[in-house]
């Protein structure tokens, strides 16, 4: 039980990098008072260089987790950028496209009006007005209206509407 808890510990040292460094043959002497760290001690090293080299391991091992981290956040960001590019690239084609259906459903549009009026005009000039207006007096013996048939209605209002409040004389 022991043994597994100090290989526990001793592989979080060495994944957190202060793996402890074997003492050298023969050397049981204590450090002196201004020396820190026990990887310090058994290498021999000044204070300040083991400061100095401690911190440049832990900056090397911090740039290197952080490129990581950054080349993980900078393809994320890639990833997304292109996928907003290639959705704005088919709303486009597609706004394109319903354009140029909408353009050629107004020519449609245009051209059937054109045609429309044509064909009412033919209607309208095929018509013999004077031949339905003397059927209508002699063979079915109508009448234009007189002055007392019509009846003005005078609208004050600015509505087009007319409302009858009583029934039309006949």
């Amino acid at each position: 039980m022991k043994a597994d808890a100090e290989k526990k510990v001793s592989r979080r040292r060495r994944a957190s990098g202060r793996e402890r460094l074997p003492k050298a043959a023969g050397s049981e002497e204590e450090p002196a008072a201004g020396y820190a760290g026990t990887a310090v001690r058994n290498a021999g090293i000044s204070s300040a260089e083991g400061q100095a080299s401690r911190a440049v391991r832990r900056n090397r091992r911090r740039a290197a987790s952080l490129n990581l981290v950054f080349v993980l956040f900078f393809s994320a960001v890639t990833l997304i950028t292109v996928g907003m590019c290639i959705s704005y690239l088919r709303m486009k084609e597609t706004v394109t496209s319903q354009t140029k259906e909408n353009e050629a459903l107004e020519s449609e549009l245009s051209t059937l009006r054109s045609e429309n009026d044509a064909l009412l005009e033919n209607v309208n000039n095929s018509i013999d007005w004077d031949y339905v207006r003397n059927a209508a007096i002699l063979k079915l013996g109508m009448s234009f209206a007189t002055e007392d048939q019509i009846v003005w209605y005078n609208n004050n209002s600015d509505s087009s509407e007319v409302r009858q409040y009583r029934d039309v004389p006949s």
